[in-house]
């Protein structure tokens, strides 16, 4: 319940000039970061749009180019980062790609046996996006990483 106190404190200038001030910062985050798509779901999103990859076969070569995609870039931001990283760090970062990557696996197997109770081709692709999802996360991760170092 408002006591009338309360109810003053929103309308005080300096409220709400700060309300619309993160009100504003949020919706330019939310476009900003909507439109700050990279080219491997860029790539996703037109061979899925594409009529003959509608089918359920379709759509997992669709998710499995984007995985490959993926795991490419990946590969690539973790070299990047080994080759100008200190040693020490370099072997840290090592231990938690390794530490990914079983991650990555065990996951997987949870992932087939999750969708495994499933029944119906419409799981085929979800599945596979998933996969999509979690690899795409640590190339997305890997290539930050790689940004901060490019900083002055």
């Amino acid at each position: 319940m408002f006591h009338h106190r309360q109810a003053n404190a929103w309308n005080r200038p300096m409220v709400r000039v700060a309300i619309a001030t993160l009100a504003m910062s949020l919706s330019t985050s939310a476009l900003a970061a909507s439109s700050a798509r990279d080219g491997t779901a860029i790539a996703l999103d037109r061979c899925l749009a594409v009529p003959a990859n509608a089918s359920t076969a379709g759509q997992t070569d669709c998710e499995a180019a984007a995985l490959r995609g993926y795991d490419r870039r990946m590969n690539v931001a973790y070299a990047a980062l080994l080759r100008r990283l200190p040693v020490p760090v370099g072997e840290r970062l090592r231990r938690s790609q390794r530490a990914w990557l079983a991650y990555r696996n065990v996951e997987g197997i949870t992932r087939d046996a999750l969708y495994a109770t499933r029944q119906g081709t419409m799981y085929v692709p979800m599945q596979a996006d998933d996969a999509v999802v979690l690899v795409g996360d640590r190339a997305r991760l890997l290539e930050r990483y790689v940004r901060a170092l490019e900083i002055g």
